[in-house]
């Protein structure tokens, strides 16, 4: 405490400004810290021999290398003789569209933030998350891989083709093989040098391919008027006969569209290189639409000329009748293809390596581990893996199998893109600010709808394989992700964490907890908005009566010392075992003491933290919450006043009763009977917890017996809520061995068997199982109770529906009427049981077994012939117990009948007028002290619960 009165200060401590300045000191070393951390980031390093790329280099020729590929020579033109010159440009237009809008898409959350290495799985988990990111990623690389094979088999093709006498053995195949691997290395071995000699040979490529397409584009202008065999030149009368199908047996449109869209696959190829771009979110936008447009007026061309230029037959029966069409010479297009076949190859091999090592160095998948470069190094290891992986495909030969899943994967991945942009578009996020503006969430909607589309319209089975390896993938990466959010979560929270390694423990998890909460979330959009909206439209009635939900608010214990969560008996237990069966939600709320300072408000954050990791453990489903107040009472007065949300606010207060009451000061004692008169006030159910021995967690301690439920000269206290606790805690695996005793303590002139009955119908209609034992004492025998309570008569009568007040033996006719009606329509006919024995009376003294043993009526009481007890019987239950010092009974009757549960459940005394706290506390502590486990409710006259009806 700061000095004001003159007094001159120890010397040997510092002043307190010094603390704040010191503190400030740090914050702002903090936040340096964190700016040049990202500036580091913002400016990484380059690496060894690394070449930043521009929008040309660096996403344009990639992309237009990727998608001018084999396809455009060898397949357009049997497409466009099977399918027609119209269908044919349907069929590019198709692919094209897709490829446009999945651009369009990439475009606009590439410029949502800074992109880093990793390409299009880094843009995707920024987005959607590290699990659909990972999906991406891994789609992608497996896609790439298979399609470097497919395009060296396509060069190995065109140059048999060119060169017949180039042979190894006798078997076409081998020679394939043998070639194919030759020229796989060969490329590796460019990709394992680095990228800068990608690019040189990336220009070296996409020169040959474009020569190699305008020869065909001269070829046909050129045989215009000068027929050569099957290549007639571009005439009406070949236009004319080409423009309508012919398909032949075994093809049809959607496998033409299947051959056709591997050539349209890679608009991404750009975007795999960003790590290598000077500026990926400037560059990527429209170096990639570019060269998707460029591409596609290439396609169209290619349709409508060579379609219009040469006969049909030769189309169908010659594969490289491009050659024949191309002028001057047809070299030109062999050499055209090989290097189409060996740029698009290389740029799949170069991005494919930079994929894999983004999502080896997030752990997303354990195997990957080993394979993650250092920084500033090349993938080198995983370089190798794709060439082993590629080489792997390549022996087999033949890809006419491996195809479809090729297109699957490309279009699930463009599915997932689209998605993600028309999510985030759609929703509005503040967060969602791309600087590409040329795009709407329909366009993004729209391309999702036609990827979808074409998956099951080109083969709906190997859709579903595409669609299934994606939904195996995100499952184990969740299930990763998990696993990394819980390995350090081993150790008990129930023992206190006092020392300074369990500590550590637990910041590391809170660490954990929080990096995870950073993580983008695809649904997270989705929740909040659906979140919102049912907030807006839920009303005060929406969770009342038969649509009551336990809604907690625990008043739990934080150390002052290390704002370690104090467990009190175990009681954080019947939060999570409530809430299993009850499907409410709970707030586990503690107070930090002292003035509203920055030092006080991160001693909050960090028990926030804390309790999030035991909530965690306790599988609880709620929310953390810590204050800070000038004092503990202040603080927890205020969270009962204002925690909550709208109408969904909590109904239920729980907290647990002082363990040391003889420590406890005068003024701590007073402050808590203000809480428990302060949740009544405020409407809502209290809930006093009091335990000799640690509520059972479920897992190493399970308990048996019984739980005994005490309605004190009161029938249906808390409307019924105090037989409810019992039942969503037995629906827990901690208390399903046990069973319900409800015990009635009513006057000696309540009429027992009509009691007894009544009560057993409510029970049965209710759904709830119970034995009803009842006891009779005389109001004065319960001062706690009879002082401020009221009579069995007057509480059923508040439920009676008539206005006036009936009898007690009248009203409990018409009650049973009435829940004779309930059991009619809801229960099947029960036969008439036996009658009971005269010697069997409701409450039997044993000397030995004394222990509350009572019969049962039957369900069809009715029926029934009641035998009536004998006055000296009815009033030898209670007469011959002691009574405590505050001169009452139930003490004595607590200890006889329930000392020996697990638990009892019974309503709070209210204080008496002429109590102080001190004395009501101590009235209390004597009543329950013979009673290892207590819940204490106090009704508040608003519970909404319907028990039976």
């Amino acid at each position: 405490m700061s000095d004001t009165s003159g007094v001159a200060r120890n010397t040997s401590q510092p002043p307190e400004h010094y603390d704040d300045v010191r503190e400030e000191l740090q914050k702002m070393a903090e936040r340096r810290k964190r700016s040049q951390t990202l500036l580091q980031k913002s400016k990484a390093p380059l690496r060894p021999g690394q070449t930043l790329l521009g929008t040309f280099m660096g996403v344009y020729v990639p992309t237009t290398q990727n998608i001018l590929g084999i396809i455009l020579f060898i397949r357009l033109p049997w497409i466009t003789g099977q399918a027609g010159i119209i269908q044919a440009a349907i069929i590019v237009s198709m692919g094209c569209v897709s490829s446009c809008l999945t651009s369009l898409s990439m475009s606009a959350i590439a410029t949502n933030g800074r992109v880093s290495a990793g390409g299009c799985y880094q843009i995707i988990k920024k987005s959607l998350g590290p699990e659909f990111g990972g999906v991406v990623g891994i789609l992608l690389f497996l896609s790439n891989n298979f399609g470097v094979a497919m395009y060296v088999l396509g060069f190995v093709e065109a140059l048999q083709d060119a060169f017949p006498g180039i042979t190894i053995s006798d078997d076409q195949a081998n020679d394939n093989r043998a070639i194919g691997a030759v020229t796989l290395i060969f490329l590796a071995t460019i990709v394992y040098v680095g990228i800068s000699y990608i690019s040189k040979f990336a220009l070296l490529f996409l020169t040959g391919v474009i020569t190699a397409i305008f020869s065909i584009f001269l070829g046909v202008f050129v045989h215009t008027g000068v027929p050569d065999g099957a290549v007639v030149g571009l005439t009406w009368d070949n236009f004319s006969e080409n423009i309508k199908p012919a398909y032949t047996s075994g093809n049809s449109f959607a496998t033409l569209l299947a051959l056709f869209f591997p050539a349209v696959t890679d608009p991404l190829a750009g975007s795999n290189l960003s790590g290598d771009l000077s500026n990926a979110s400037v560059s990527i936008p429209p170096g990639t639409l570019y060269a998707v447009l460029t591409t596609t007026i290439i396609f169209l061309s290619q349709v409508v000329l060579t379609g219009g230029s040469t006969l049909r037959s030769a189309l169908l029966d010659d594969k490289l009748i491009v050659t024949k069409v191309a002028w001057p010479f047809p070299e030109l297009i062999y050499g055209g293809i090989m290097l189409s076949t060996l740029g698009a190859g290389l740029q799949s091999l170069a991005g494919a390596p930079r994929l894999l090592a983004a999502i080896a160095r997030d752990d997303l998948v354990p195997v990957l581990r080993p394979l993650v470069p250092l920084p500033g190094q090349e993938p080198r290891k995983i370089v190798i893996l794709c060439c082993f992986i590629s080489m792997c495909v390549l022996m087999l030969g033949e890809l006419d199998a491996v195809a479809p899943f090729i297109t699957m994967w490309f279009l699930t991945c463009y599915s997932i893109i689209n998605g993600a942009c028309f999510m985030l578009s759609y929703e509005m996020s503040p967060g969602f600010r791309p600087a590409w503006r040329y795009f709407h969430w329909s366009a993004a909607l729209l391309g999702m709808l036609i990827c979808l589309g074409m998956m099951f319209f080109i083969s709906w089975y190997f859709a579903m394989s595409a669609l299934v390896l994606s939904f195996f993938l995100y499952k184990l990466i969740e299930r990763q992700l998990g696993k990394k959010n819980v390995e350090l979560v081993a150790h008990d929270t129930t023992v206190e964490r006092s020392d300074e390694s369990n500590n550590r423990m637990v910041e590391a998890q809170a660490a954990q907890l929080e990096e995870s909460a950073e993580r983008a979330d695809w649904a997270s959009g989705i929740r909040f908005n659906k979140v919102r909206t049912a907030l807006l439209g839920l009303q005060e009635h929406d969770y009342e009566f038969k649509y009551w939900r336990p809604f907690v608010l625990f008043l739990c214990k934080v150390s002052p010392e290390n704002q370690q969560y104090v467990p009190q008996r175990g009681m954080i237990n019947l939060i999570q075992q409530l809430m299993k069966r009850g499907k409410g939600i709970s707030f586990v709320a503690g107070v930090v003491e002292g003035d509203y300072t920055p030092a006080n408000v991160q001693l909050a954050k960090s028990a926030v933290k804390c309790l999030k990791v035991i909530m965690r453990e306790k599988k609880i489903d709620g929310f953390p919450e810590v204050i800070v107040a000038p004092t503990i009472y202040e603080g927890q007065r205020f969270l009962i006043q204002g925690k909550g949300f709208g109408v969904l606010r909590p109904n239920t207060v729980m907290m647990g009763f002082p363990s040391d009451l003889d420590n406890m000061s005068e003024k701590a004692k007073k402050n808590y009977v203000n809480i428990v008169k302060d949740s009544a006030t405020a409407g809502k159910t209290l809930i006093v917890c009091k335990g000799t021995v640690d509520f059972p967690d479920g897992k190493e301690v399970i308990v048996s017996g019984t739980v005994d439920v005490w309605w004190v000269f009161d029938l249906l206290p808390a409307r019924g809520l105090l037989l409810l606790l019992p039942y969503l805690l037995q629906q827990h695996r901690a208390w399903r061995h046990t069973k319900t005793r409800l015990f009635v303590v009513t006057g000696y002139d309540e009429p027992m068997e009509q009691l007894q009955s009544i009560l057993e119908d409510m029970l049965t209609a209710s759904g709830l199982q119970a034995s009803v034992h009842i006891l009779q004492m005389d109001a004065s025998d319960a001062p706690r109770y009879t002082s401020v309570g009221k009579s069995s008569h007057e509480s059923l009568t508040k439920f009676s529906h008539s206005p006036s007040i009936m009898g007690l033996t009248d009203y409990l006719h018409a009650v049973s009427l009435d829940i004779q009606d309930i059991k009619m329509e809801t229960l099947p006919e029960s036969p008439p049981k036996e009658e009971v024995p005269a010697e069997d009376s409701p409450f039997t003294q044993d000397p030995v077994n004394n222990r509350g043993v009572s019969h049962h009526v039957s369900q069809s009481s009715k029926e029934k012939k009641k035998v009536p007890m004998s006055e000296k019987d009815r009033r030898s239950s209670c007469n011959f117990l002691t009574s405590d010092k505050y001169g009452s009974r139930l003490t004595a009757a607590f200890k006889k009948y329930s000392a020996d549960s697990a638990m009892v459940v019974l309503a709070l005394p209210k204080q008496q007028r002429v109590q102080t706290a001190v004395e009501y506390l101590d009235s209390l502590s004597v009543l329950i002290a013979d009673l290892p486990l207590v819940m204490m409710v106090q009704e508040s006259g608003m519970e909404r619960i319907q028990l039976y009806g």
